[in-house]
């Protein structure tokens, strides 16, 4: 019975005890908080406002605000508490009856970026409450859209120097190195020197239409034919002298009326033809020279040794004492062989076959002035032959026809404007959509961006030089695989 009281009696104690305490329990424990934490993110150019709701359910005293400093967690920078402005400061809240507080701010106060932390106390008579406070402060976008653009036009810009620049740079340089070596040297041959630079003409257009690779090529066909100079430098200049002398002694010597001949014009177009291999590199040593002039060489003495056949049949018909209508027959037969001479293809089969047919018309002259006959007959052949072909008429050039253009100066031009205006546009557009994905993904996803301005700035201009460079690397190797839309 007695341990049934005594049970029954400790109850009855923490009971009481347990009354007691609910009954001195303060007024503030019934005040609700909403929200219970504040947490607010913008950058320093941002004007926060945010508000809080608080109930009570039971009537008490007036509740009182205050804001402490919000410092950074690394504790070099703070939000003064100054600057956040909490209104009204004291506030009557009445039963059941929901009040607010406003608490607003300007984050340009913040000196830095980064998150800081802080408190919002609440607090009557021997009471409180603390609301934590989270501000995240990041950099204005004036200077993270400033570096961003930077990084973008600098991976630009390498990336245009890249594909373009250092190619023409390259080429320019090899040109420059070149022309140097050329004028270094005293004796290069004006046909060699012609030939380079009508390779490097090529490279300077090759260059102007941004033709890299047929720019490329060009240099090195110059290069190629300036190695061949210099290799056989002292055989190439030997054997030119030699043409030259040849050509002077031989055939520019020569009287105007025989140049002008058929057969001498063929001779000086197989020279021209020699200079212009030269001059385009086609001469691969000067063995090649010497057996291109010795060809010259030959047509030139087998047309000597066919005046000299003419000279002597002039000579054996001017001595011999012909009758007149012999003799006009003997003028025409020799006018025609000259005729036919001057007129003779180049190979050595024509030339051949003129030789003996002069041989034989020799041969016939000789035997008629031995023979001293005013009775000889005229050969009907030769003589209508002779005057048939007395005369060999030149062949007449039709006129070269004039040069015309398909599209005007002024469409050109349009043509050449339009280009420029689409590539600008085209790269500005890229430029403002990559620069736009970066600042979303750095600066927009990075509620703390520039607490760290080493790392956040440097991350924008590495995005921003990256990207261009991916963009043009994934394009240069879908233009390889061929794609229709690359090109």
């Amino acid at each position: 019975m007695a341990r049934h009281f005594w049970r029954f009696f400790k109850r009855a104690i923490i009971l009481a005890i347990a009354a007691s305490a609910i009954a001195i329990l303060p007024t503030y424990a019934q005040l609700d908080i909403s929200p219970e934490s504040i947490s607010v993110s913008g950058s320093r150019a941002d004007q926060i406002s945010l508000r809080l709701t608080l109930s009570d359910s039971r009537e008490a005293a007036t509740l009182r605000t205050a804001v402490s400093d919000l410092r950074r967690a690394d504790g070099k920078a703070f939000f003064p508490a100054e600057k956040i402005i909490v209104a009204p400061q004291d506030i009557d809240i009445l039963v059941d009856a929901p009040a607010q507080i406003n608490l607003s701010a300007n984050l340009d106060a913040a000196k830095a970026s980064g998150e800081f932390f802080g408190s919002l106390y609440l607090y009557r008579e021997g009471e409180r409450r603390v609301i934590p406070i989270v501000l995240r402060v990041k950099a204005r976008l004036l200077w993270p859209w400033t570096v961003m653009i930077v990084g973008v036009l600098l991976g630009t810009g390498l990336s245009l120097y890249r594909t373009e620049g250092r190619a023409r740079d390259e080429i320019i340089v090899q040109t420059g190195r070149l022309r140097t070596q050329m004028r270094g040297d005293g004796n290069l041959d004006h046909d060699f020197q012609a030939g380079i630079e009508a390779e490097l003409l090529d490279v300077e257009a090759a260059i102007e239409d941004r033709n890299w690779e047929v720019a490329k090529a060009k240099i090195l066909e110059a290069k190629a034919l300036w190695q061949r100079w210099r290799k056989g430098r002292e055989d190439w200049i030997a054997q030119l002298e030699n043409a030259k002398k040849f050509v002077s002694k031989h055939f520019d010597s020569l009287d105007e009326a025989t140049r002008s001949t058929v057969y001498m014009q063929g001779v000086k177009d197989q020279i021209d033809m020699i200079y212009r291999r030269l001059r385009a590199g086609q001469c691969e040593s000067p063995q090649t020279l010497r057996d291109a002039f010795s060809e010259v060489r030959r047509l030139l003495i087998q047309y000597s040794q066919g005046d000299s056949l003419l000279q002597r049949l002039r000579q054996t018909r001017a001595s011999a004492s012909l009758p007149r209508e012999r003799e006009q027959v003997w003028l025409h037969q020799l006018k025609f062989l000259e005729t036919k001479l001057q007129t003779l293809e180049l190979d050595r089969d024509s030339f051949q076959s003129w030789y003996s047919e002069a041989e034989q018309v020799e041969t016939e002259l000789n035997t008629e002035v031995d023979q001293q006959s005013p009775q000889a007959r005229v050969t009907k052949g030769v003589t209508a032959r002779s005057l048939e072909s007395a005369t060999v008429a030149s062949p007449v050039l039709p006129a070269a026809p004039p040069v015309g253009t398909f599209f005007s100066v002024s469409q050109t031009a349009q043509a050449a404007q339009k280009l420029a205006w689409f590539n600008w546009i085209s790269r500005s557009v890229a430029i403002a959509l990559l620069a736009w994905l970066g600042m979303t993904e750095l600066y927009g996803s990075n509620a703390t961006f520039g607490a760290d301005p080493l790392r956040d700035y440097f991350a924008l201009i590495a995005w921003g030089f990256g990207a261009e460079l991916t963009r043009e690397s994934v394009l240069r190797a879908t233009q390889d695989l061929g794609l229709p839309s690359t090109k």
